[in-house]
């Protein structure tokens, strides 16, 4: 079960932050968290814009929300259920957009950042490409991102999660991760490990050998099958899955040939990346695919209760 009270909402009150939310406030819902809309404008250029007017929100009691409390709102999540969650709206002024949401996140020790990617030209880029990947790098908590859609498109439940690992030690806490979030969406997780030929076969418990020996993929399936047994007391499906080949390309590739709504995978496994460098693979990810990305951190907070023998992060 995902443990979550703050949930982060940087947005630019665009169509694609419109589908970020969605999503922040069905985790609200599951987890009774409060969200916390979060707008950066640059310096003189604030314009004291009302919330209400952009969000598919609605006050329980009110006309308009209070900046200091948090108010109950009536929504309608990415999974189309309708309830009511706490939001409380901040506006603030910063030349750095993903400066001043890193400071707000690690300030207010906030436990999830849902922002949308690629918002609309001219709001102070706070949704671009950029300003989402250093969020991701910097920020001491998960971040959930959601790529910009077609305005025509419809909105895409996640009904099929696919969870990238490199059975490094991290590949525990990502995995019970993706099986909070397989609960609270009601959707499978695909196990998906690639093989690389340069990719520290210690892993594997062998020499270095190619990719496509037989013996390297059987370890690596074998691993994948411990990793699943270690949730097999939850109600998610689980299915492993070994390819051979390059970790960023193929896994965005699989994604897309198995119609994945969401990847989950952290932010760095065994390259031993310092707290401001985020993996090349999940940089890559977070970047090139096309659904939403759930990215966990080894030496941030945990979204999840760890189990007997495991280490917190």
């Amino acid at each position: 079960m995902l443990n979550i009270d703050t949930i982060l909402f940087p947005t630019d009150f665009s169509p694609v932050a419109e589908d970020a939310f969605a999503h922040a406030t069905h985790l609200a819902l599951q987890t009774g968290a409060t969200v916390y809309v979060f707008n950066v404008v640059t310096p003189g250029t604030g314009d004291g814009s009302n919330p209400m007017d952009f969000l598919p929100v609605r006050p329980v009691k009110g006309d308009a929300v209070d900046g200091a409390e948090p108010q109950r709102m009536e929504v309608r999540t990415a999974t189309q259920e309708q309830g009511t969650v706490p939001v409380v709206y901040t506006q603030t002024e910063s030349a750095s957009p993903e400066t001043a949401i890193v400071e707000h996140a690690t300030e207010h020790d906030v436990d999830l950042v849902v922002m949308g990617t690629h918002g609309r030209k001219g709001m102070d880029r706070l949704l671009s490409g950029s300003v989402a990947e250093e969020v991701v790098r910097q920020a001491p908590c998960p971040v959930f991102t959601v790529l910009a859609q077609d305005e025509d498109a419809p909105q895409t439940p996640i009904d099929r999660i696919l969870v990238p690992v490199d059975l490094s030690e991290q590949s525990p806490l990502v995995v019970e991760h993706a099986a909070a979030l397989g609960e609270a969406y009601g959707a499978p997780l695909d196990l998906l490990h690639v093989v690389e030929e340069a990719a520290f076969p210690s892993a594997y418990g062998v020499d270095p050998l190619s990719p496509t020996q037989p013996d390297v993929q059987e370890r690596a399936q074998e691993a994948l099958e411990a990793l699943a047994a270690e949730i097999e007391d939850t109600d998610v499906a689980v299915r492993p899955h070994v390819l051979a080949g390059y970790a960023a390309r193929d896994i965005v590739d699989f994604a897309s040939e198995q119609a994945a709504d969401l990847i989950v995978m952290a932010t760095h496994g065994r390259t031993g990346l310092q707290r401001f460098l985020i993996g090349s693979v999940t940089e890559k990810v977070v970047r090139s695919a096309s659904c939403p990305v759930f990215t966990v951190k080894s030496f941030g907070k945990s979204l999840v209760t760890r189990r007997a023998g495991e280490d917190a992060v």
